[in-house]
């Protein structure tokens, strides 16, 4: 079994939620990049360097932060599919890489 490097960067990370006063218990961080790293943009940019490519050349990708939202102007049932297709793209792209 290989240990991803998104991983190997939380090793010994914890997190744990509070509501009000009440605090939750402490769970592992098996994912993501920690808030307000120097690494964490650079990481994004590089795990996401793909999306693009792979939700199609002309696909219309907002990306912003640590966010993508793939949009399109539908006005007709052949732009719905073609926005169906990309979405589905986008989607396997996501289950792909685990995000």
């Amino acid at each position: 079994m290989s240990i991803s490097s998104n991983f190997l960067f939380l090793i010994g990370k914890k997190q744990r939620v509070k509501i009000d006063e009440v605090m939750s218990q402490w769970s592992d961080v098996l994912s993501g990049i920690p808030q307000g790293s120097i690494l964490g943009p650079v990481l994004f940019i590089i795990y996401i360097n793909d999306l693009i490519e792979s939700s199609g050349e002309d696909a219309k990708i907002y990306l912003f932060a640590d966010d993508a939202r793939l949009y399109n102007h539908i006005k007709s049932r052949v732009d719905a599919k073609i926005s169906q297709s990309k979405n589905d793209k986008f989607t396997n792209w996501a289950h792909s890489t685990k995000v």
